[in-house]
């Protein structure tokens, strides 16, 4: 957000005009003129991104932690990667770890209002930022280009909210902006509530610019909207909620040719509202507005590919897998025909044979590569057990990152949440146990992969 913005109203005045030349400032809307157009109230959405594409990296934002090997926490108005203050922008907040939380599902970024006039010591020329807020970036983490790049947000309403979901060229550092090129896909303006904008910028000779928007006709903030771009080589197209946003950006720049890192903040005032005054910011003090995110997912066109493991099916018995028991109740765990496999004849069954059990049949990796991954894998079930999951773990003695196993009368797919590897080992497989006998209580495993994310 380094830059000036059109205006909806104007877009098609501007065309591909240089956005800084055609952003003339309006009035905010009154309270009652905002609370007039249709807040769209509606339960979080869920999104198909069509025929052909798979989940390539995504973060649900599950549990009650950022997940750190996604994501950094900006604890500053300055901005160390970008080496600037207040964004390039003029904006009015100053970044903080404490207003960004993982809480029910969802990444929450609170604005604030605040009289401790916080200030990092590198912008002392700025003067001291009226608010708290959050901020985070993926730069060094999760760098991609090309694809479908999606999020379901839920963003704040009021006069000088900057809600954005955007990207910046991985070679910002050294390139400097715009160089190293910038793909607006949500930002969102109080004057014009109804609205998604969505920009490029990078260098041409100077700063060189493209912009869209469209209306959806319901006031955007304060339910969720899915927000999206489709990045080519050669076009974006951006999707407010699965429709196209106006035009399609065309381009041949080198900026939009290499990985980008994304970027979701809250920010406040600042020059795309025309630099307004921190007592004009609707945001009270005691009063704390949000940016939620319920997930933020990058797809790739094609078939989703996976790491290479040993006898997957259990065609060849349990050969390329090990076995664990505490109490020398491995016998639990063999293969076996039973009505064919789900794609062969053979598959793994955890059966307690009448007797109390508890086995883990696992299978080791080495060599892979930094970064997340989720285990596969094809289930039947019926009766019950104390223990039943598919799971993975990094190391032997290490924390297994799993899903608990329900009862399936079919062949059921499930799959693990992400885990992270970072030294190239992985444990993957199935732990179960059962206190009490019972013959008639199994589960059969089938077709494991391992997928990289």
């Amino acid at each position: 957000m380094n830059r000036r913005h059109l205006t909806s109203s104007i877009l098609a005045l501007c065309g591909i005009a240089t956005l800084h030349g055609c952003a003339p400032e309006t009035a905010p809307l009154t309270e009652s003129e905002d609370s007039a157009i249709g807040s769209q109230e509606q339960a979080e959405l869920g999104y198909n991104p069509g025929a052909g594409w798979y989940v390539a990296w995504s973060d649900e934002f599950e549990g009650t932690t950022l997940n750190a090997n996604h994501w950094t926490v900006l604890t500053s108005n300055y901005d160390p990667v970008t080496n600037n203050c207040n964004f390039g922008t003029g904006e009015l907040e100053y970044p903080r770890a404490q207003n960004v939380t993982v809480s029910g599902g969802k990444l929450i970024l609170t604005a604030e209002r605040t009289a401790d006039n916080p200030m990092d010591s590198r912008c002392t020329g700025y003067g001291p930022r009226s608010f708290y807020s959050g901020r985070i970036h993926s730069k060094g983490k999760v760098e991609r280009r090309y694809g479908k790049l999606a999020a379901s947000i839920k963003i704040p309403s009021g006069y000088g909210m900057w809600p954005a979901f955007w990207t910046l060229g991985a070679n910002v550092s050294t390139a400097g902006w715009p160089a190293a090129g910038e793909i607006d896909i949500l930002e969102w303006h109080s004057n014009e509530p109804t609205w998604m904008k969505s920009a490029t910028h990078w260098y041409n000779g100077g700063q060189a610019d493209w912009g869209t928007g469209a209306s959806g006709g319901y006031n955007l903030a304060d339910s969720f909207h899915t927000y999206e771009v489709e990045w080519t080589a050669s076009s974006m197209v951006f999707r407010l909620d699965g429709n196209i946003v106006s035009n399609t950006y065309y381009h041949n720049e080198t900026e939009f040719q290499q990985p980008h890192y994304i970027l979701l903040n809250l920010a406040l005032g600042g020059n795309w509202y025309g630099n307004p005054s921190p007592a004009s910011i609707a945001l009270p003090s005691g009063v704390k507005k949000t940016m939620e995110v319920e997930w933020v997912r990058w797809y790739q066109q094609g078939s989703l590919p996976s790491v290479s493991l040993t006898n997957p099916g259990f065609e060849s018995g349990m050969t390329g897998w090990s076995t664990w028991s505490p109490n020398a109740t491995e016998a639990a765990d063999f293969s076996e025909t039973y009505n064919g496999g789900h794609s062969g004849a053979y598959h793994l069954s955890h059966w307690n044979n009448a007797s109390p059990f508890e086995v883990w049949t696992y299978q080791p990796r080495s060599g892979l590569a930094t970064g997340n991954y989720k285990v596969r894998a094809w289930v039947r079930k019926g009766g019950a057990f104390d223990v039943a999951r598919l799971q993975a773990k990094t190391c032997g003695s290490c924390a297994a990152v799993g899903t608990d196993l329900g009862t399936y009368g079919n062949w059921t797919l499930v799959e693990t949440p992400a885990i992270y590897v970072s030294g190239g080992y992985l444990e993957l497989g199935f732990h179960t146990r059962a206190s009490v006998g019972n013959p008639g209580n199994y589960i059969h495993m089938d077709d494991v992969e391992l997928i990289p994310l």
